[in-house]
């Protein structure tokens, strides 16, 4: 019994050592496949002949994950969460991350269907150039160009932004290409053009003013009611006319009438007050109480 529990203990520590050679070994080829596609990567952060991240380290990539997934399935107890850093699984994402970060695997959906339609626009458009004078690229070349910018335009709102890093660095070259070496984007501003929209900034205040006085002169006629052709009544008589004007058209009475007038006043008041006891002439006699 003694003898059959060492002999698994021995089997056991065995394994345990194949094991956890073996997981040494898959580690280091997980290493070396990081490494190839690092210097991948980096090599091709400036193309070279349109050689670019994802369509050049797509097979780096795909290794390095293959390692990776094989180390996780036979060796996890010994490199996951075995310390605070976790390099194992830290260093993989961030390779991985890297590539996601990209939209690398978006060139190759679809077999590439996408990746593959907008190369054929590119290079028909490198094609024209080669092959036209310096002078007619501008003119001859428009139509390649605006091709494969209205094919990156409704590419980019279809996937909402997530296209893959070569058709975005391949897109924004050609722009640069088209607007700053070939110059074939400016836009001149006419003299004329430049004048006239001046010469409208300068009046807008002038004409602004006049409206403004015409339509406060068509309110004032109409608060006067002025009708067509009638002067507008700014010299209106003064108070002093108007009362000057009424005494002037009140008719006079004769000289004698005056003088008649004027000897009714005086009399009236020059004569005696009456009695008390006396009564006007005009006034009611009193009514005297009966006696019975």
């Amino acid at each position: 019994m003694r003898e059959l529990v060492l002999l698994m203990a021995i089997l056991s520590c065995l394994t345990h050592a194949v094991v956890s050679l073996n997981c040494t070994k898959d580690l280091h080829h997980l290493a070396d496949k990081q490494m190839y596609f690092i210097i991948c990567t980096t090599t091709h952060a400036v193309p070279v002949r349109d050689e670019r991240i994802c369509g050049s380290c797509k097979s780096q990539n795909d290794e390095m994950v293959a390692s990776y997934n094989g180390l996780m399935q036979n060796c996890s107890d010994l490199y996951k969460d075995v310390n605070r850093l976790n390099i194992v699984i830290t260093t993989h994402e961030l390779l991985e991350g890297l590539w996601n970060k990209a939209y690398c695997e978006n060139c190759f959906e679809s077999g590439g269907h996408l990746w593959n339609n907008f190369t054929d626009l590119y290079y028909s458009f490198l094609a024209c150039n080669r092959s036209t004078n310096a002078k007619d690229i501008c003119t001859e070349c428009k139509s390649h160009y605006l091709n494969m910018n209205d094919f990156y335009t409704d590419l980019d709102k279809s996937q909402e932004g997530h296209i893959c890093f070569d058709i975005q660095d391949i897109m924004n070259s050609t722009r640069v290409l088209w607007s700053k070496q070939l110059k074939c984007c400016q836009r001149e501003v006419k003299m004329t053009t430049f004048l006239t929209s001046v010469g409208v900034v300068a009046l807008l205040p002038l004409l602004l003013f006049y409206g403004t006085a015409i339509v406060l002169t068509k309110r004032r006629e109409a608060r006067h009611g002025l009708l067509n052709d009638q002067e507008p009544e700014l010299d209106a008589p003064s108070t002093s006319q108007l009362i000057t004007a009424a005494i002037l058209s009140t008719p006079s009475e004769s000289s004698a009438a005056v003088t008649a007038n004027t000897e009714k006043i005086a009399k009236l008041l020059t004569r005696p007050e009456a009695s008390s006891d006396s009564s006007d002439s005009d006034d009611e006699p009193a009514i005297k109480p009966k006696i019975n």
